[in-house]
């Protein structure tokens, strides 16, 4: 059985979720093929992951406003495939698998993953999801409480029979923590796309109250950034603005491996947003046994119990967020045993073999 997963090039959970997939497929029970698409490159690293599992691949790069030769192009690639289930990793995909459908003849199965935040939606991802309840064959959320909410703001064209559950998982054996080496450094790192969407301004923000801080001026605190986006020279300027830019250090995007790495020189984990669905960046910090600290939002304080696997806050507090990472520092039993718990918690829930079995359950019915 073919299936074609259309999925975003660059940074972000599409990714994860694909990839994550075919590591728990260990009897390549499907033949799988990825259509790339977006406003950013295709990450390097999709590449060669997909060259390394044999995995034919296409990348068609969008201009940014009305294109409609990109839809083209996803039409042809979609109809030249054929597959017997067509995967959207965002119903933002839908037009040209419908047009592909009704013009063009392809009988596929439509299989729509939803992802965005419903608090963070345009009135035009509203439209689009709208169409994947109308057109798809099935549609897949992440969590009981996102389907609750799809449903009370879409009740017209909600259909039971068409609605699945499926969390999201990741690949645990990769994320194994390291014993960190002792010293006088704490370190403190959020990975994501550097995007409007995530809080980084109220991150720099409370780092700069922890820099000033006379309490802790015996502890070398730096700050790692991960990831890239329209919003990062503006970070660059805002540390320069709050005289933190010696402390603060950008590492643009990294691969699974180097996220790895990332972790595993933390201390801290810090996920400062203003919105989620199932943040795959906690699910990993949580897999690599960090103490975390994240903005209290729907999509976030559904993975994390506050002071039981991790901190929630106020979203946007910077002075709030600030005093919580104060107190890890000052309270390192409390972050071991918070770090503890979400190790616990990852082993239990976001699994990749689980995800994968549901999926598989879900293509063959």
């Amino acid at each position: 059985m073919k299936v074609l997963h259309i999925l975003y090039s660059g940074l972000g959970g599409h990714g994860n979720v694909f990839f994550s997939l075919i590591d728990a497929d260990i009897n390549k029970e499907f033949e799988y093929e990825a259509l790339f698409n977006g406003v950013e490159k295709l990450k390097m690293e999709y590449i060669q992951r997909c060259e390394k599992s044999k995995i034919k691949y296409t990348y068609v790069k969008k201009i940014p406003g009305i294109d409609i030769g990109y839809y083209k192009h996803i039409a042809n690639t979609i109809k030249n495939s054929n597959p017997s289930i067509i995967f959207l990793h965002s119903s933002s995909y839908i037009l040209p698998v419908i047009l592909v459908r009704i013009l063009g003849g392809v009988k596929s199965t439509i299989v729509v993953r939803e992802t965005q935040a419903n608090n963070l939606k345009t009135k035009k991802e509203w439209f689009w999801l709208t169409l994947a309840l109308l057109f798809a064959d099935k549609c897949i959320f992440l969590s009981e409480n996102y389907r609750m909410e799809i449903k009370k703001y879409l009740p017209l064209f909600f259909k039971e029979r068409k609605i699945f559950i499926i969390p999201n998982g990741i690949n645990l054996n990769k994320f194994i923590p390291l014993e960190k080496i002792k010293n006088t450094h704490v370190t403190i790192g959020m990975q994501s796309r550097v995007i409007k969407i995530k809080d980084h301004n109220t991150l720099l923000r409370s780092f700069a109250l922890l820099t000033n801080d006379a309490d802790l001026q015996h502890v070398n605190i730096l700050l790692k950034i991960a990831g890239d986006g329209e919003n990062l020279q503006q970070l660059k300027k805002l540390s320069l603005d709050l005289n933190i830019e010696q402390k603060v250090i950008f590492v643009g995007v990294l691969n699974e491996d180097e996220i790895v790495n990332f972790l595993n020189e933390l201390d801290i984990y810090v996920h400062a947003s203003l919105g989620e669905t199932m943040s795959t960046s906690i699910m990993q910090a949580m897999a690599n046994e960090k103490a975390i600290i994240a903005s209290d939002v729907p999509g976030i304080n559904n993975m994390i119990s506050s002071n039981v696997n991790g901190i929630l806050v106020p979203v946007q507090n910077a002075q709030v967020l600030y005093e919580k990472i104060k107190f890890l520092i000052n309270n390192p039993n409390i972050k071991m045993q918070l770090a503890n718990n979400a190790k616990k918690y990852a082993r239990h829930n976001f699994s990749n073999e689980v995800m994968f079995s549901k999926y598989r359950d879900l293509f063959y019915s």
